[in-house]
């Protein structure tokens, strides 16, 4: 833990960190209506 500790974002393509959590919500969501399908919830 120098300067350095938060020079670079944690994303794997610091450009496009929306697009990332963007598509981290929507497989969140997929998953969960996957689930909720499965278990006959909805």
């Amino acid at each position: 833990m120098g300067d350095h500790a938060m020079s670079k974002p944690d994303t794997p393509f610091p450009r496009h960190w929306l697009y990332y959590i963007a598509l981290k919500i929507l497989l969140i969501a997929g998953a969960i209506a996957l689930v909720l399908k499965l278990y006959g919830l909805w």
